[in-house]
């Protein structure tokens, strides 16, 4: 019998990953980058980290949905908008950016528009991460980094300092162009 073993690289798959992540598509209103998606991953790690989740299978919970409601007032707080983005829009239009699947148990919907949380509930059996990234989020340390990861470079990355710094240089270039 000739049997072939498999080789789990962490590091690999937690490259592929983390460059995934940087991709993932985000809305951005205003030039305002909506940050729903990276929100909505850090609740699913969350929910791993504290065994809400056992399986690859994830549905739109009351524990989900608290943890994503909590997690958004803190990483949108700065946001211009007065209504933050509701669960179902990055449950739905996450599945666009290629690691995220939805097993549906009912008809489909187009992507062009977010159907209901209703809907998703009646026709969405459950969605789930492709099986690599379901393996690399089982161990405790490379959840941890990965979370870490997309807060960093996702919630709170440059792009906020460098906003503000591109502000503050244009205010400064007013003065000096005043003076």
């Amino acid at each position: 019998m000739n049997r072939t073993i498999q080789f789990f690289s962490y590091e690999q798959c937690y490259k592929y990953y983390t460059k995934r992540i940087m991709s993932i598509r985000q809305a951005k209103i205003h030039g305002e980058t909506i940050v729903a998606k990276p929100v909505f991953m850090v609740a699913i790690i969350d929910g791993i980290e504290g065994n809400v989740f056992r399986n690859n299978q994830f549905s739109i919970n009351d524990w989900l949905e608290g943890r994503y409601k909590m997690l958004m007032s803190q990483y949108a707080r700065n946001s211009q908008f007065d209504d933050s983005t509701s669960i179902e829009k990055p449950f739905w239009h996450l599945e666009t950016d290629g690691f995220w699947h939805l097993n549906y148990q009912g008809k489909r919907l187009s992507k062009g528009r977010t159907p209901s949380k209703a809907w998703l509930k009646d026709n969405v059996e459950f969605a789930y991460f492709d099986e690599s990234l379901w393996i690399l989020l089982q161990n405790r340390e490379w959840r941890i980094k990965l979370r870490e990861y997309i807060i960093e470079h996702k919630l709170t990355d440059g792009s906020w300092n460098g906003k503000i710094a591109a502000e503050g240089l244009g205010v400064l270039a007013a003065l000096l162009l005043v003076a």
